[in-house]
């Protein structure tokens, strides 16, 4: 402790002192307790040198009872306090009456007519000091517990950010980095989790100079496990996909395995599609998920609703291929439901009829252009704040 520190905390005790000797002044005049030593002066000398004697040595003997077990601490506290009250009332009772050269014959009168009193003093002030001090110590245990522990969750709060990045870099590594195109086909995505990492998954493969395979999948909930999930079905699509695999039977080994996969409280939704663009004939099949939606060169819009249920629901699920013809200027489009179920500061979705009415103005433009149309107005309806994953290609025939 610094000089200053120690000279501060001295007169801090003596002033306790003083107060302490008033308030034990007060007491013997309206006790009427008279004798030798019962004036203020005696009774300010006698609370000056007991206090400072007795202070120094409880706060050496206070450690020894702290490591007894309540209530024993206290009476062991009790007892090394009562002892050295009595010694300190004896020694300044007969400094006092040395001082005031008062007979030692009435040393015992002195001593139980004023110090039984001091005693009960240094009592009760020392059990109040102590009940303070036990406390004060206590709460900062406490405080020091509290900060190791905030301590303790902040690394581990940095760890867990450093791990969802990590997955977050993996994940982004399942996607495709660059997008293949085919002759005449134009083909854009985009992605948007709404945390650090989601369930929303699509992808793009090329299987010659004029046919694509594109698929768009969505996983029930978000976060870590719904990014495991989309990691298996990831893998799982990459190993089934091929020219001569139907998207229908595609869909149908996925969900044999992801049924056998996933949790009874899962699911997922996908689509897959084919483009020929020899004679721009799509071929897709759907698993429960939002219809993709086929915007025509004169303006119409036309979901495609037909399909069947969720992967992982109902295992060895038969799914068919469904055949539609394109033509030049035609716009496909493919999303989950993080775009239209994207809400702005009013609970207001965005919803199916906005996308369609979207899609209806900017249809001639190309998909890279229809895909910034879309998704620059979708986060301005939302403010940039999406309640769900949110995931989007568009296919544009040349």
């Amino acid at each position: 402790m610094p000089r200053s520190a120690g000279v501060r905390a001295f007169l801090d005790r003596q002033w306790l002192f003083f107060m302490v000797a008033v308030a034990l002044f007060a007491v013997l005049w309206v006790t009427g307790v008279r004798g030798q030593g019962s004036g203020f002066v005696p009774v300010l000398l006698y609370t000056l040198f007991i206090g400072n004697f007795t202070m120094p040595v409880m706060n050496r003997l206070a450690p020894v009872s702290s490591r007894l077990r309540f209530p024993f601490d206290w009476i062991v506290y009790i007892i090394f306090l009562f002892l050295t009250a009595v010694v300190s009332v004896m020694l300044v009772v007969a400094i006092t009456m040395l001082v005031y050269r008062a007979p030692f014959s009435t040393f015992s009168a002195q001593l139980w007519t004023t110090g039984k009193l001091i005693v009960l003093v240094i009592l009760i002030v020392g059990t109040i000091r102590h009940l303070y001090t036990e406390t004060q110590a206590r709460l900062e245990g406490k405080n020091l517990e509290l900060q190791r522990t905030v301590e303790i969750g902040n690394t581990r709060s940095q760890r867990q950010d450093l791990d969802l990045d990590k997955a977050r870099e993996i994940q982004e590594g399942l996607l495709p980095k660059k997008i293949p195109q085919a002759r005449g086909l134009e083909v854009a995505g985009a992605w948007q989790p709404a945390s650090v990492v989601g369930g929303d998954y699509f992808d793009v493969l090329k299987f010659s100079e004029k046919k694509i395979g594109v698929c768009i999948g969505d996983v029930a909930g978000k976060g870590i496990s719904a990014a495991l999930l989309m990691a298996n079905l990831q893998a799982s699509f990459r190993a089934f996909a091929s020219e001569s695999v139907s998207p229908g039977t595609l869909v149908g080994k996925l969900d044999e395995v992801i049924s056998n996969n996933i949790a009874p409280d899962r699911f997922i939704t996908f689509c897959y599609c084919t483009i020929d663009s020899n004679d721009n004939r799509l071929t897709f099949a759907s698993a429960g998920h939002m219809p993709p939606i086929l915007f025509r060169k004169s303006g119409d819009a036309v979901p495609l609703k037909d399909g069947g249920p969720p992967l992982g629901i109902f295992p060895n699920q038969d799914y068919q291929d469904i055949g539609l013809q394109m033509e030049s200027g035609d716009r496909l489009i493919l999303y989950t439901d993080g775009l239209t179920e994207a809400t702005n500061s009013d609970e207001q979705e965005f919803g199916e009829r906005r996308l369609l009415d979207l899609g209806r103005r900017n249809a001639a433009l190309s998909a890279s252009e229809l895909l910034a149309a879309i998704k620059k107005e979708v986060v301005s309806f939302c403010n940039g704040s999406f309640q769900d994953d949110f995931t989007l290609v568009v296919i544009a025939v040349k």
